[in-house]
């Protein structure tokens, strides 16, 4: 291991410090145990004293993912994150991740799957993909259960978008679309897209809204 300099100390709240190894945010400490280890900056960090460090720092990241899981289902990314910003080290978040994860706490494949099945009744299968993409859940996994979904689910995205034209022009369950002019079709048709629904089914929506004469 290199020789571990302390570069920077900075306080990150009320009981807490940032320290900084080699001109790199390394992890955060309470004010007392800086004083007990003896951290000023200028000062070499003892290999032992590092060690000590980590492994203090790897309980506490585990018992906060722990806690964190208790209250809600994370990504796997999400977790990492918002372990990250505690400001733990990255070996100690890496260890904390595997931990939870050993023991089926985070599951991808599940996390999306349950993802779907919650959101898909008011939101586009574009707009599902994109958010679960953002929490860095895999794009096979995306495309696996986006292809199971909507293949048992076939007419999920047009019934929401019916459901959203009728709000919209504030049609009740059994009235149709009378004297829709092209500009206002546009309209409609753009604000459908919006919110991720694709052509073929703004335009099969249409369809069962706009009555003939």
């Amino acid at each position: 291991m290199s020789e571990l300099t302390i570069t920077s100390i900075k306080e990150l709240n009320k009981k807490k410090l940032l320290i900084s190894i080699n001109y790199e945010e390394a992890f955060a400490l309470y004010k007392g145990e800086v004083r007990r280890l003896h951290i000023k900056e200028g000062v070499v960090l003892p290999e032992s004293v590092y060690e000590e460090i980590i492994a203090t720092l790897t309980k506490r990241a585990t018992l906060r993912a722990m806690s964190l899981l208790t209250s809600k289902d994370y990504a796997r990314q999400e977790l990492i994150d918002k372990l990250a910003k505690s400001r733990y080290p990255k070996e100690s978040i890496k260890k904390a991740v595997a931990y939870v994860e050993s023991y089926g706490y985070i599951d991808d494949y599940r996390y999306a799957y349950n993802y779907f099945n919650f959101k898909a009744a008011n939101k586009s299968k574009r707009i599902i993909e994109m958010k679960l993409m953002q929490k860095g859940i895999n794009s096979n996994i995306i495309k696996e259960i986006s292809d199971g979904f909507y293949e048992d689910n076939q007419d999920c995205e047009l019934n929401q978008s019916i459901k959203l034209i009728r709000k919209k022009l504030k049609l009740a369950e059994d009235e149709y679309i009378e004297n829709l002019d092209f500009k206002e079709k546009n309209k409609l048709m753009a604000f459908l897209f919006r919110r991720g629904y694709s052509m073929d089914i703004i335009n099969k929506a249409l369809d069962r809204l706009i009555k003939d004469y």
